[in-house]
């Protein structure tokens, strides 16, 4: 595939690094996805890189591509005169962890190598993650293009998410969102995720909108929402997230046609109807990618407050917790993160007032200030505090796994 950034104006003015100028004197942050594409086409140009660095201790002393994999203390020890590249997809707190807190000063992004680049013969790589396929390339690449610009730049581009339903197809066992636990779930207003969602977007300008749900596809309203989305100029994307047990009608379809939506179909194995919703889509020309799941068991909450290494290495790779990070709204409220909205929602664990916005108050000037100051501010909720990070063990377990009958989703502290 030959992927070409869409939005290339936004990086108008800023320098392009001269990485063959720079060869042997390179070192890779994250031995990640991302860090594996930057040592792809490095190597492509003949540009030697010296190794990767990683805060993962799982990874460090490990041969990524090729390259050893250091430890961040190493690299302060070692290489703080080299050109850090850095790539994890938590870019903004990763940079900001380098340079304040490891003094390195040589830090740039791989931003000029992703813009334009063939992956042809980058998709036979086996170092690949398990989820990646080569249709879900143009949009992780573009998302990480947008947090280059973000720091890059004096540009704010945002992500944000609305929950439509509590609703779902399937009672997963692992279901990161908990949405089994719901009892009697319902289906929120229409008028209500308009209003919402207008006030959440305003004036800012947002790269991704994510309708999700539960599942969206049972919501009915879903077709007139994606079509008033594609209405508002400051979008430059809507992704609407299914697990593919859902054909939709007709009106849906229209909807979904829209050059400024895609789908994400969550591959959940044989409850998804992965190839007809393909023969659907192909017809009408509606953008779609398979997204290949990799299920991690679930993750007993901590009792106890994180320490502060613990907390050190979630704000420093959690996705919610990045500036430019997404925000979710659930039910009238903008939180961090889904697992916040659903156990706040479930009576689990109550989020302090300080940690959401209330998007239903009348004051709207008040309102819209803070919503800017929790987007640009992302405040730790008294949850991370408790959280690992991601809310999975790293016991691999089968995709969409279901509760047996009587059986039910218990979320525990430990």
């Amino acid at each position: 595939m030959h992927y070409k950034f869409k939005y290339p104006k936004l990086f108008d003015g800023v320098e392009h690094t001269d990485f063959t100028r720079l060869s042997g004197k390179l070192v890779i942050y994250g031995a990640g996805f991302q860090g594996l594409l930057t040592a792809f086409l490095l190597k492509k140009q003949g540009i030697n890189v010296i190794c990767f660095a990683d805060i993962d201790e799982k990874k460090q002393g490990t041969i990524y591509y090729g390259l050893p994999v250091i430890s961040p203390q190493e690299l302060k020890e070692k290489y703080s005169d080299k050109t850090v590249i850095v790539t994890p997809y938590g870019l903004e707190n990763v940079w900001t962890y380098l340079k304040n807190d490891l003094c390195l000063n040589n830090l740039v992004t791989p931003f000029s190598l992703f813009l334009d680049f063939d992956s042809k013969e980058f998709d036979k790589l086996s170092e690949l993650p398990k989820w990646y396929h080569s249709d879900t390339i143009e949009l992780n690449i573009e998302k990480f293009l947008i947090k280059c610009v973000n720091i890059l730049t004096d540009k704010k581009i945002y992500n944000l998410e609305i929950s439509v339903t509590e609703k779902c197809s399937l009672k997963c066992k692992n279901c990161m969102s908990f949405m089994p636990c719901y009892e009697k779930p319902f289906d929120f207003e229409y008028e209500d995720v308009l209003s919402d969602v207008l006030k959440m977007v305003g004036s800012r300008q947002l790269h991704i909108f994510n309708i999700e749900g539960g599942e969206p596809f049972m919501w009915k309203p879903l077709a007139d929402l994606v079509n008033e989305l594609c209405k508002l100029n400051n979008i430059m994307r809507i992704v609407t997230i299914t697990n593919g047990t859902i054909i939709p009608d007709d009106k849906l379809l229209e909807a979904l046609s829209n050059p400024k939506v895609a789908v994400r179909i969550s591959d959940y194995g044989k409850f998804s109807k992965i190839d007809a919703l393909i023969k659907e889509f192909s017809k009408r020309n509606i953008k779609y990618w398979v997204q290949l799941q990799v299920w991690n068991e679930l993750s007993a909450y901590s009792i106890d407050e994180n320490d502060s290494e613990t907390m050190n290495r979630i704000v420093t790779s959690c996705c919610k917790l990045q500036p430019s990070g997404s925000a979710y709204s659930m039910g009238g409220k903008l939180y961090l993160c889904p697992s916040q909205a659903n156990l706040d929602r479930l009576g689990i664990f109550k989020s302090e007032e300080e940690s959401y916005i209330d998007l239903r108050v009348p004051d709207t000037e008040t309102m819209q200030k803070k919503i800017d100051r929790f987007l640009e501010m992302r405040p730790v909720a008294e949850l991370c505090r408790h959280c690992d990070g991601r809310g999975f063990t790293n016991k691999e377990v089968p995709p969409a796994e279901q509760l047996a009958p009587g059986e039910k989703l218990v979320v525990s502290f430990e």
